[in-house]
């Protein structure tokens, strides 16, 4: 049932004139796709593990990435760029680029199967592990537009899960390094086993910044991303952290 996932609604019925489009869309994708690369590289991991094996059914993962692209207007925008953090497969940016915008994409060295992908889809990357209180690496250009999809990097499930300090830094240098004036990040979290997608806490803070929340999605826009509620405690954070690693 493509409007529910265990259970529990992914989209609403007002989502299913997006839901058409997107179907239609990411199949006209698939079909710009050289269909002997995209087996070669199949063939290459298919002895691999789930994180590989998930990925193999590009047409689910093509509707469902194209559907996050328009949501963001991006099926309707001018040319513009797109950054996805922690960008796995490329799926998300290769819609992008099908689109008609730039797009680059950031996840963690080591894993063979994301390099073989973003060259069978013609996607730029850079490798780098995405860590808290860790700038990213200076990039050749700004985007219009930062997304990460089912972030993991954020400590998903393990005792380090990221709070309002990290995300605060985080979003801190995407304002002042990475996006454009104008520009907006687009997160979606995956679901923590004790707290669902964010705590109380957090959730309060993006909504400190007039985000757009649905479920797991938060969508900012950069004119929002600077209040001072939150930066007072970020320093104080700081300065407590660096008294305790002396």
């Amino acid at each position: 049932m493509p409007f529910a996932i265990a259970g529990r609604r992914q989209y609403s019925v007002s989502d299913i004139p997006n839901y058409l489009k997107a179907r239609s869309l990411g199949a006209k994708a698939d079909a710009s796709i050289d269909q002997l690369k995209f087996q070669a590289v199949i063939d290459r991991h298919k002895s691999e593990g789930y994180d590989s094996y998930k990925y193999f059914d590009k047409r689910m993962w093509l509707r469902s990435k194209m559907m996050r692209a328009i949501e963001l207007g991006l099926d309707k925008s001018e040319t513009g760029s797109v950054l996805d953090l922690g960008c796995g497969a490329g799926y998300f940016l290769y819609c992008c680029k099908f689109l008609g915008h730039q797009v680059h994409g950031i996840d963690q060295p080591g894993y063979d199967f994301y390099t073989d992908m973003f060259e069978c889809l013609g996607l730029s990357r850079t490798s780098e592990r995405i860590e808290a209180y860790t700038p990213l690496s200076p990039l050749q250009t700004r985007f219009d537009v930062v997304t990460a999809h089912q972030i993991c990097f954020n400590g998903h499930r393990t005792n380090r899960l990221w709070g309002v300090n990290e995300w605060q830094f985080l979003l801190d240098d995407l304002k002042a390094n990475v996006l454009t004036d104008g520009g907006i990040i687009a997160l979606e979290f995956n679901e923590e086993p004790s707290i669902g997608f964010y705590t109380t806490e957090l959730r309060s803070f993006f909504e400190s910044k007039s985000a757009r929340i649905f479920r797991g999605r938060v969508i900012i826009s950069s004119d929002k991303l600077r209040l001072p509620a939150y930066r007072n405690n970020l320093a104080t954070s700081f300065r407590s952290e660096a008294v305790g690693s002396m």
